[in-house]
């Protein structure tokens, strides 16, 4: 991929656009908030002027971006992008047409951490792996004997709309019992403004929690029962060696990964108990961003 090459991360909360090295380190790294934004041409042209910051010497020849959409080499438009949605429908030829001088590539932006923890971190060492992002949504990656899974229509790990209970006890835009739904950071943002007013934030929902509210406690509770039911439906439906964790949510309240560990143990089946392991990830917030470098290493180098 030569020495650097720009990384692009699209989130539904943050945008990152960075300069990443052939050692897989994070030179320079520039964000904006996504919600900053009304359509696609503003946040491609700010992505480029991001871009020229972060690569001012113009070291780098290839960007690589990332998004929160199903994704294989077919897909020519954005679909079901429901985090940012005002990027609905654009197509991928308008986003190449504002990097004329990069050679574009383009992935979930799930795929390219799963395959970056695979191949560099925490899955290192085993051949069936999935990475779980909870974050504004909740996103995953699944790995089978060291290959992505994308699926016949790029929709493989779209695990935020399995559906994990029949509750409609949620208070975001979405009522259908959905992993995202009652999970996603989204999703505690809503179940916080709910209990606390209108500018509570999740943040303030755990703040509660430690105090020991008992409105926050019956909130992360039925966070980890809901969030531990995904884990038994992956665990007892592909297997995996290893769960990789990570997304705000997560970075922030890592002891969260021992109580879904506890909880798991009690619902999947008794062999399976012992071979529940879940762990952070080793790459952190910037994941997206080194990911997204690490995609075009692959398809160029196929390290």
């Amino acid at each position: 991929m030569g020495n650097f090459v720009i990384g692009v991360d699209i989130g539904g909360t943050n945008i990152r656009v960075g300069l990443v090295n052939e050692h897989l380190e994070l030179v320079r790294k520039e964000s904006a908030l996504t919600r900053d934004f009304q359509n696609a041409d503003e946040i491609f042209k700010t992505v480029k002027e991001m871009t020229a910051k972060v690569d001012h010497e113009q070291l780098a020849s290839k960007i690589g971006i990332v998004l929160p959409i199903p994704w294989n080499d077919q897909t020519q438009f954005i679909r079901d992008i429901t985090n940012i949605p005002c990027l609905e429908n654009v197509s991928i030829e308008t986003i190449r047409a504002f990097f004329p001088n990069y050679e574009v590539f383009f992935e979930n932006d799930v795929n390219v951490i799963t395959v970056l923890e695979s191949d560099h971190g925490a899955a290192k060492p085993y051949n069936q792996s999935i990475y779980i992002t909870v974050s504004s949504g909740i996103g995953c990656g699944i790995i089978l004997d060291k290959k992505i899974i994308q699926g016949a229509h790029g929709y493989a790990g779209e695990i935020g709309s399995m559906i994990i209970s029949d509750s409609k006890r949620n208070h975001s835009t979405l009522y259908n019992g959905t992993l995202e739904s009652l999970c996603s950071g989204i999703a505690l943002e809503a179940e916080s403004k709910f209990l606390y007013g209108i500018d509570a934030t999740s943040g303030l929902l755990f703040e509660r929690y430690h105090m020991g509210d008992r409105q926050a406690i019956e909130v992360i509770d039925r966070w980890v029962e809901y969030f531990s039911n995904a884990i038994v439906s992956l665990m007892q439906t592909i297997d995996p060696n290893i769960f990789v964790i990570g997304g705000a949510v997560i970075h922030h309240n890592q002891w969260l990964i021992d109580r879904v560990i506890e909880s798991a143990k009690k619902k999947v089946l008794p062999h399976l108990k012992e071979n529940i392991k879940i762990v952070l990830t080793e790459f952190g917030p910037d994941a997206g961003i080194i990911g997204a470098g690490y995609n075009i290493y692959k398809k160029t180098k196929g390290a």
